[in-house]
């Protein structure tokens, strides 16, 4: 299994707008029933190296899908994501950024 991770940092005052954002239009768009991605995840950070989030370290959210191969969460990346990114910097840039990763899962 493959875990795509896009986390989202932005100022701490938009944690509302920015969740409201995502349960109301960019989850429908990347979740639907024409995408490989399945079981979303949203996690905030809490802290950080000791750190709290502020208006000088940021607020930072992650959302978190599940695919069944490399090439289907590629896929995903290279045509699903590109719209919800672009909106998210759209309305909240220009202090706002984004990353990317992606993630195997080891088995213990």
């Amino acid at each position: 299994m493959y875990i795509y991770n896009v986390t989202f940092v932005m100022m701490p005052d938009r944690e509302e707008e920015f969740l409201g954002w995502m349960r109301g239009s960019a989850l429908a768009m990347l979740f639907n029933q024409e995408s490989t991605a399945r079981n979303p995840r949203l996690q905030t950070v809490v802290e950080a190296g000791g750190e709290k989030p502020s208006a000088d370290h940021g607020l930072s959210i992650a959302l978190q899908g599940e695919f069944d191969t490399e090439e289907s969460a590629h896929e995903w990346n290279d045509n699903t994501l590109p719209p919800v990114l672009g909106e998210f910097t759209a309305k909240f840039g220009p202090h706002a950024a984004f990353f990317t990763t992606l993630l195997t899962v080891i088995p213990l």
